[in-house]
């Protein structure tokens, strides 16, 4: 197994390892990449069927389970497709954690391209971490002692994919979630800011002035290009990547060419 860091704060290309065939070490050593890069480029996986991707996710935590198919009563833990084309625009096109409206959002994600555009088609990873410890004493200090309200935000992407009568049911019984503005990841101690353009609603503690003020920073901030790496893939890449201190961009700029691509989380 070689390992080949690709940015400053975060990201590393994992080449020499087959994702269907890990043994115990194998995987205890790709725990430890992960907490140090973050974000983990797997080559040449295009072998991978979803099932595989599947049980090497499950490696990194339980079954999660989004808000909306829990609604819907999905039972079976499968990998899912993210498709866009003309008939169906992306909507990842935005900084995001995910689904950090949920209570008990997902831990760990991975990615396995099936078909990417012509050209385009980039993910984009921050270090929420790095983005952090940049921040004035001052600022920290304030930060580390507020909670933020998340939400589902803007509706309209889910409502496109799912439908109406599902997406109502799921903002019922999922209204959103209150989370620290600044987190400490578990295994490593990290403080990293928690959270988001898409999702993150306003600061429990602050005015509606002040909260809209203050998140506009932050987020400005975590959007600065130093905390950031850039993946261009290829198909067959499988990506991992550690969800709590980092946010994504899915850049798509290749609409209406087609990319498919298959999530798989876990909690």
């Amino acid at each position: 197994m070689h390992v080949e860091p690709t940015a400053g704060h975060l990201g590393a290309v994992v080449t020499g390892v087959d994702l269907a065939n890990l043994s115990a070490a194998e995987i205890d050593l790709i725990r430890g990449l992960i907490a140090e890069h973050l974000v983990l480029v797997f080559p040449d996986q295009g072998h991978l069927s979803d099932e595989e991707q599947v049980a090497f996710t499950l490696n990194f935590g339980d079954p999660y389970f989004h808000p909306i198919a829990r609604v819907g009563g999905a039972i079976e833990f499968r990998a899912g497709h993210i498709i866009d084309d003309r008939e169906h625009p992306p909507y990842q096109d935005k900084w995001h954690t995910d689904v950090t409206w949920d209570p008990e959002p997902p831990a760990f994600g991975t990615l396995r391209m099936l078909q990417r555009p012509p050209r385009g088609g980039d993910t984009v990873f921050g270090s929420t971490c790095a983005a952090y410890d940049a921040l004035s004493a001052p600022l920290r200090t304030m930060l580390d002692g507020l909670t933020a309200v998340h939400t589902m935000g803007s509706t309209e992407a889910f409502r496109s994919k799912a439908g109406d009568a599902i997406i109502d049911a799921t903002l019922e019984r999922f209204p959103g979630a209150v989370h620290p503005v600044v987190a400490v990841h578990p295994v490593t101690g990290r403080r990293y800011i928690n959270v988001n353009f898409e999702f993150t609603d306003h600061i429990v503690e602050l005015s509606a002035a002040e909260s809209r003020a203050i998140l506009d920073l932050v987020h400005a901030h975590c959007a600065n290009p130093n905390f950031h790496m850039r993946h261009r893939w290829t198909v067959g890449d499988l990506v991992l990547w550690d969800e709590r201190p980092t946010i994504h961009f899915a850049v798509a700029d290749y609409w209406p060419e087609r990319r498919e691509i298959v999530r798989v989380n876990v909690r």
